[in-house]
């Protein structure tokens, strides 16, 4: 009997497969080094190979369909390493063009510009005339940008790769004296109408939200504005799992597009003008995308509805999988530094996720009453979204929200009433009394929200913290996570089993992990503008020296301290060290430092052995001949606590007498293994 061809899943997601593709060679661009001729020599005779196959006939094409799918996704692979060589070229120049106005912080402006074909991070001194600057404005610098560094401490945040993923690479801060105005010209008439809309939107929460916190949460709500967000709020919301309420994402999307569904329900009688009615979500939409800033969560949004919408108009049975892997290609062309961004990874993470388990996890239980079935439906949701995005918050923020079943069951439906509230203040504003009733709802409401997630966040528990996982262990659990699921999902054992070894491999990993930092002994030096902060690593624990603002302050010892503490699994506190005012030495098993602060004295050299390093506070200046000549091989390090200039000043005379030294300010933290 003939045996009939049946295609498997898998060959039905055609997007997901090139867009595999596409990644893959964006990850090869930016980790392995290969010569252009070298992409175009393998490109050639690939696309050769599929031409030649695709101009057989219909069996022949059938037979050798794997030579032909296999060329097309080294083809992909090979496009997206082009991709980054195609990246721009971060060069300086002398005359920029404003893309915003300036912004009013606490003591001066910030604005962006374009620098070429790179944007150009701008910090204006405090003055009234900065205001007056425009979209389009030309500006003569007469101040040269410096290149923005990674010097984050071990494990913190890296603002450089963040930065150039956003397409930014330099910053410059600018006095009156500093530049000069060209020209000014009209922005484009479209990025007008946006500004204007915003600073509209933003005048109609000022005037009907009098709270500023509860102002801060709509603004970022409605239309991603964060700038006046609370610090202390938004890490509330972070650490009880809900800052994607506050962070402009597809939930927002989604739920702009079910009003627009609702909104348009009346033209589905007509169905000669169903393409109309899809325009204009369409446009409604887009514009609501890029009133936002059109950041990456809410553009993979944006296109996917597009997708969906487009589907729709063709009358084209819609793959949600395709979908979602179609807008992701998209977006990677357009931008691949994307593919690095933390809010592009958790998004399609999340979204991915959902699509994947929320039915599964929901048919696990038979709910008649309606109202506990939407109850655990919400449930659902919130738990397949976390399976995929788990890991990556692992790795990112080494946390986990352990309340954040509740506060999503609470937080989501509230903040979707919410949405609806600033919207229809937007609407009816104009008339007085309507918008201050729904003004003092809305105000009320946010209120609620915000205490809510206050207390959630005080709890005890609420937050697992130093959790410190590698990338290596987060693809072995992302391993895990998928083989377990296609085994509930088909039945295939020998899914059960790849699922069980990268468990086992997981465990082992985070075993010699372990076992490696309870040998380790290290000296760190933290950069914390204007402040000393030094931490001993002692095994598993961690001995701190420096100003006692930083490590009694949370927020500050959360946002400068607990990134590397958590690196090195060094959450124990042990006792303080005890620092004597006549004799500021560290002493380890191999290793001499001597710290000097203006409470110390500077030891007679001649008494002491010889010093491995030495750590420069305050502005404290070094006695420079005389270290050189009692230790020549030490390392000088100049904290955060000295005064740029003088650091420059030393710099050189270290220099000068061949010492070496590292400056924490410019190259970042200080690590040393004693």
């Amino acid at each position: 009997m003939a045996q009939v061809y049946k295609a498997t899943a898998w060959w039905q997601y055609t997007m997901i497969r090139i867009t595999l593709a596409l990644v893959l060679g964006l990850l090869m661009g930016r980790y392995i080094p290969i010569p252009q001729w070298c992409l175009w020599l393998c490109f050639i005779p690939v696309f050769l190979v599929w031409l030649f196959i695709d101009q057989r006939n219909t069996q022949d094409l059938f037979h050798m369909r794997w030579i032909s799918g296999g060329a097309i996704q080294v083809i992909f692979i090979l496009i997206g390493y082009v991709l980054l060589y195609r990246q721009p070229i971060p060069r300086i120049q002398s005359t920029i063009t404003l893309i915003e106005r300036p912004i009013q912080k606490a003591n001066h402006y910030e604005a962006k510009a374009m620098m070429g074909e790179t944007i150009l991070l701008i910090y204006f001194q405090a003055n009234h005339q900065i205001k007056d600057l425009t979209i389009g404005a030309r500006l003569r610098l007469y101040k040269q940008p410096s290149a923005i560094l990674n010097n984050s401490n071990p494990g913190g945040f890296n603002y450089q790769a963040y930065a150039a993923s956003q397409n930014i690479y330099h910053q410059v801060y600018l006095k009156a004296t500093d530049f000069a105005l060209l020209s000014t010209s009209k922005p484009p008439i479209f990025q007008s109408y946006l500004t204007q809309t915003s600073a509209y939107v933003l005048s109609v929460l000022t005037q009907y939200i009098h709270q500023p916190k509860e102002r801060s949460v709509a603004e970022a709500l409605l239309i991603g504005y964060k700038k006046n967000l609370d610090k202390v709020l938004m890490n509330a919301y972070s650490n009880t799992g809900v800052i994607h309420i506050i962070a402009i994402s597809g939930l927002h999307l989604g739920m702009i597009y079910t009003l627009l569904l609702w909104m348009f329900s009346p033209l589905n009688q007509f169905k000669k003008i169903q393409w109309l009615k899809r325009g204009l979500i369409l446009l409604l939409l887009w514009g609501f995308t890029l009133l936002t800033g059109a950041g990456a969560s809410v553009l993979r949004a944006a296109v996917m509805f597009s997708f969906l919408i487009l589907g729709e108009q063709q009358q084209r049975p819609i793959q949600v999988m395709n979908t979602l892997a179609a807008s992701a290609f998209c977006l990677l062309i357009y931008h691949p530094l994307f593919l690095w961004d933390i809010g592009f990874q958790l998004s399609y993470a999340a979204v991915f996720g959902i699509v994947l388990f929320a039915k599964p996890i929901e048919k696990t239980i038979f709910i008649k009453n309606k109202l506990l079935q939407y109850c655990w439906q919400l449930t659902s949701v919130t738990i397949a979204a976390q399976l995929l995005t788990l890991p990556l918050l692992l790795y990112y923020f080494n946390s986990f929200p352990n309340l954040f079943l509740l506060t999503n069951f609470i937080a989501v439906p509230l903040s979707g009433i919410i949405l609806y509230l600033c919207i229809a203040l937007l609407v009816f504003s104009p008339i007085r009394f309507m918008g201050d009733a729904i003004g003092k709802i809305t105000t009320w409401l946010l209120t609620q929200l915000n205490q809510f997630i206050e207390q959630s966040a005080s709890i005890p528990f609420a937050i697992t913290n130093h959790i410190q996982i590698s990338l290596t262990q987060t693809i072995v659990i992302y391993i895990s996570v998928i083989a377990y699921a296609i085994w509930i999902a088909k039945k295939k054992m020998p899914l059960f089993w790849i699922g069980n070894l990268a468990l086992l491999l997981y465990v082992g990993l985070r075993c010699v992990d372990i076992i490696k930092r309870q040998q380790q002994q290290k000296i760190v030096v933290y950069h914390v503008p204007k402040y000393a902060a030094i931490d001993l690593i002692e095994g598993l624990s961690h001995r701190y020296i420096g100003h006692p603002i930083i490590n009694q302050n949370h927020l500050r010892q959360l946002q400068f301290l607990t990134p590397t503490r958590t690196l090195y699994r060094a959450s124990k506190q042990a006792n303080r060290l005890q620092m004597h005012s006549s004799l500021p030495f560290i002493i380890s098993a191999n290793k001499l430092i001597l710290w000097i602060y203006p409470q110390s004295r500077i030891p007679s050299f001649h008494r002491v052995p010889k010093i491995d390093i030495l750590l420069v506070s305050g502005g404290v200046k070094p006695p420079f001949n005389a270290l050189a000549l009692h230790s020549p091989n030490i390392v000088m390090v100049f904290d955060s606590s000295n005064p740029l200039w003088k650091i420059q000043l030393w710099k050189k005379e270290a220099e000068r007498l061949h010492l070496r030294h590292h400056s924490v300010p410019e190259q970042g933290a200080f690590e040393y293994n004693l």
